[in-house]
């Protein structure tokens, strides 16, 4: 049969279309992936190198060259110098579990990212192939063949369009005549309206989306949860510190007391020394077990922190509190702005918002169906002549609704549960500020009145040893004057574990960690042989 020719209408127009094509690819191709999206609007802290590229830098030996001593020796050349401020930075940096926690939130954003890019790729193949036929009529053989080779793109984008397009060489053969001529061939599938295939595809979006705000949140309550508990075991370990050294100065003045006893002239003092005695063995004991208590403390803060056991660790204790002069509304006001959690909760929501309003569209499948090919001038046969067609056309069906009616219901129970979690973090923030706020307020005062009252007990005690030397106070009544002196220390001490423990209530409930860790210049951690020591 005789093809139907004709001339090409110009070389332009088919450069046109070709180059109009590479471009839509190419945009195809270059499409962000939708992870960067998602977290666009979320400050997400992330934690800095390894542990191991923090350490102090080690000695040179004699050639030159850095040693290179193991793990453990390395480790006990370090010394950290703590406080509650660098500890947020460090614990964050180090501690395991929240390294963990990132892995697993980055490892569920690149299946994410996978699921997209696997449904938006662009897909170049090559093809050879070679036909061969023959038919007879009573003494007529006929033989054709034809080689063709052509190297193709096929594009398919996340929305589910579809396109494909091709240059290639073709020859065809038979025993009369030989042609060869290039040609090009493009056809497009566009939807128009949410298609079933669309339909399904946000369903498994959705669920893929949850699954990554879940590693998110994850991730964000475990700094959260972390960060405080290493806090709250620094303020313990400070308080079991003073705790000990009140011990120690109760220790040393029974037995400043115990050499001035020889002052006391004229009286029989055997039985009152016996007493001091005993008194200092047991408050001795005392010191003991507040020395090895600290010990224990020390190694579970280094676990709280994600240090090495081997790290040698040195407490600095200042208080630490970053919301001075704040009031409850203000705190809530920027806690709900900054926050990650409400940040993240919400994202969920507007995208689950987003599928539901695709569903609730999508009761009929319209796509825009188009197909063009072009054959270039050839040789031999086709020398001179070339050939183009195109076509344009809709394809219109129907979408069974209980399709859509179930990707409805999930995008609103969606929808409805990141409600309900944004609301919940809210009262959250607002219980979990407002009783720190008022402790803050109460405790500080109560503080205040106990640190100004101490040196009355301290001045009573030193007025009770000279009585007691004098003969005018009995032994017993001294004792009672330093023991009461040592109450009032370790209520003090208890005091200032409470106003400190409230400020990283406060900071856990109103993000306040991520807030200074978004704002930090490197690791806030003091690490390395250069650590300053405590004053």
């Amino acid at each position: 049969m005789q093809k139907n020719r004709r001339r090409r209408p110009t070389g332009t127009t088919q450069n046109t279309l070709a180059i109009a094509l590479a471009l839509f690819v190419q945009a195809g191709c270059n499409s962000t992936m939708p992870s960067a999206h998602l977290g666009s609007h979320i400050r997400l802290p992330v934690p800095s190198a390894q542990p191991e590229e923090t350490h102090a830098s080690m000695p040179d030996n004699d050639a030159g060259e850095q040693a290179a001593p193991d793990d453990a020796a390395a480790a006990e050349s370090e010394h950290y110098v703590l406080t509650a401020h660098n500890l947020i930075a460090l614990t964050f940096d180090t501690h395991p579990d929240i390294r963990s926690s990132y892995q697993r939130f980055k490892s569920e954003e690149a299946r994410y990212d996978f699921f997209y890019a696997s449904r938006d790729s662009l897909t170049p193949r090559l093809s050879v192939t070679n036909n061969f036929s023959e038919s007879r009529a009573d003494e007529t053989v006929t033989r054709d063949r034809s080689h063709i080779t052509e190297l193709s793109l096929e594009k398919r984008f996340f929305d589910t369009t579809e396109m494909n397009v091709g240059v290639g060489w073709r020859s065809d053969a038979t025993d009369q005549a030989i042609g060869d001529n290039p040609y090009i061939s493009a056809d497009l599938r566009y939807p128009l309206w949410a298609s079933r295939e669309r339909l399904e595809r946000t369903s498994e979006e959705i669920f893929r989306r949850n699954e990554l705000n879940d590693a998110q949140l994850d991730y964000i309550q475990k700094v959260r949860r972390q960060i405080s508990s290493a806090q709250f075991q620094h303020h313990e370990l400070s308080q079991v510190g003073r705790t000990a050294d009140h011990n120690r100065a109760w220790l040393s003045d029974l037995e400043a007391l115990a050499r001035r006893m020889d002052e006391a002239a004229n009286r029989d003092l055997a039985e009152d020394r016996k007493r001091i005695e005993a008194e200092i063995t047991r408050i001795a004991a005392d010191v003991g077990v507040a020395e090895g208590w600290y010990d224990v403390q020390t190694a579970h803060l280094k676990l709280e922190t994600g240090l090495p056991f081997e790290v040698t660790i040195e407490l600095r204790d200042e208080h630490f509190n970053p919301f001075k002069g704040a009031t409850l509304e203000q705190l809530l006001e920027a806690s709900t702005k900054t926050d990650p959690e409400i940040a993240t909760l919400r994202n969920a929501m507007q995208n689950a918002q987003t599928q539901y309003e695709l569903a609730k569209r999508g009761r009929w499948d319209i796509a825009l169906l188009m197909n063009g090919s072009s054959s270039f001038e050839g040789r031999g046969e086709d020398e001179g002549v070339s050939d183009w067609a195109a076509s344009v056309g809709i394809d219109v069906s129907v979408v069974d609704s209980r399709v859509t009616d179930s990707l409805m219901r999930q995008a609103q129970a969606n929808i409805a549960r990141f409600k309900f979690a944004i609301d919940e973090r809210k009262n959250g923030i607002y219980v979990d500020t407002l009783e720190p706020l008022i402790r803050l307020e109460t405790i500080g005062a109560s503080r205040d009145e106990l640190v100004g009252n101490l040196p009355r007990y301290e001045r009573d005690y030193q007025q009770g040893v000279e009585e007691f030397l004098a003969g005018a106070l009995n032994v017993d009544d001294l004792l009672k004057r330093r023991e009461d002196l040592f109450d009032r220390q370790e209520n003090i001490s208890q005091q200032t574990f409470l106003l400190r423990a409230n400020v990283t209530q406060l900071c856990r409930a109103t993000g306040k960690f991520f807030e200074l860790l978004d704002g930090r210049n490197g690791p806030a951690s003091a690490t390395g042989t250069g650590s300053q020591p405590a004053e």
